[in-house]
């Protein structure tokens, strides 16, 4: 499969929202060497590794299917952010680990986990919706924007779910895997409780 079909099946599968530095990174691939970031250190200390594991999972959890650390997408989150990620969003990243760490997250109850994931989404949403609007002012006083990177859990859950359903457990036992597709068929009617397709 071509990189860039599988971007776009992912990004159908997360409603077309795919932020624009997960859509270069994806694009662009790798970076060159030497491109490092400051604040954040490659390989993850084991105690990194394993809260970007759980917050995976909490985001994609086991049930009748794999769950994301099924799928390994603590490692393909790591892998993204060495080699696909700019410095900013990196540091980004860095950040929102960091802040996880002040609030103790591994030793939180699963309910406190939760609530503490939901209140980085709502701080991400706003800090995105923060971040356009200055954008439009910037661009219409005609100076140059620059941002501040995506913010940590709006990059977690888009790393989350691009690693799970590209993986070979999100594709064939959570999505409906057809290994070897016959004629196309622009349109065809999903059974109740049939699972979207993976192509």
């Amino acid at each position: 499969m071509k990189r860039r079909d599988a971007l776009g099946r992912v990004a159908l599968i997360m409603g077309g929202a795919l932020s624009a530095p997960t859509m270069l990174a994806f694009l662009e691939g790798c970076k060159k060497a030497g491109d490092t970031a400051t604040g954040i250190t490659f390989p993850f200390p084991a105690e990194r590794k394993t809260m970007v594991s759980e917050i995976a999972e909490i985001i994609i959890p086991k049930t009748d299917t794999p769950g994301a650390k099924d799928a390994k997408v603590g490692e393909f989150v790591e892998m993204m952010l060495k080699d696909c990620y700019t410095e900013k969003d990196q540091n980004s990243f860095n950040k929102g680990l960091e802040e996880l760490e002040k609030k103790d997250f591994l030793k939180a109850t699963p309910a406190e986990q939760t609530n503490i994931l939901k209140e980085m989404e709502a701080s991400a949403k706003a800090e995105m919706t923060k971040a356009g609007e200055e954008k439009k002012k910037y661009t219409e006083a005609g100076k140059e924007y620059t941002d501040a990177g995506v913010p940590f859990f709006r990059l977690m859950k888009e790393l989350t779910l691009l690693g799970y359903f590209t993986s070979e457990p999100g594709a064939t036992q959570a999505l409906d895997y057809v290994a070897v597709p016959g004629r196309y068929d622009g349109c065809i009617d999903l059974k109740p409780g049939q699972k979207a397709y993976a192509m």
